[in-house]
C-alpha cells in the first residue's frame, strides 16, 4: 500500500466523520428553532421512525 492510498482512505475517513458529527451541528445552529418547534419536530421524526419499524416488523413477520 502506497502513502497516497493512505493518504485517501483518511480523507475519506475525515469526509465521513465530518458528514456524521460535525455537518448536523452546523445545520441544527444555522437558524433559530423556538423551542415549541423543536419538540414537534422530535415528535414527529420518533413518529417516522416508529411507522419505519413498523414496516420492517411486517415485512419480516408477513
Amino acid at each position: 500500500m502506497t502513502e497516497r492510498d493512505d493518504l485517501e482512505k483518511m480523507l475519506k475517513r475525515l469526509k465521513k466523520d465530518f458528514q456524521r458529527n460535525v455537518q448536523p451541528i452546523l445545520k441544527k445552529h444555522s437558524y433559530f428553532i423556538s423551542k415549541g418547534e423543536r419538540t414537534r419536530l422530535k415528535k414527529a421524526k420518533a413518529i417516522r421512525r416508529l411507522r419505519r419499524k413498523e414496516r420492517q416488523y411486517s415485512r419480516a413477520a408477513g
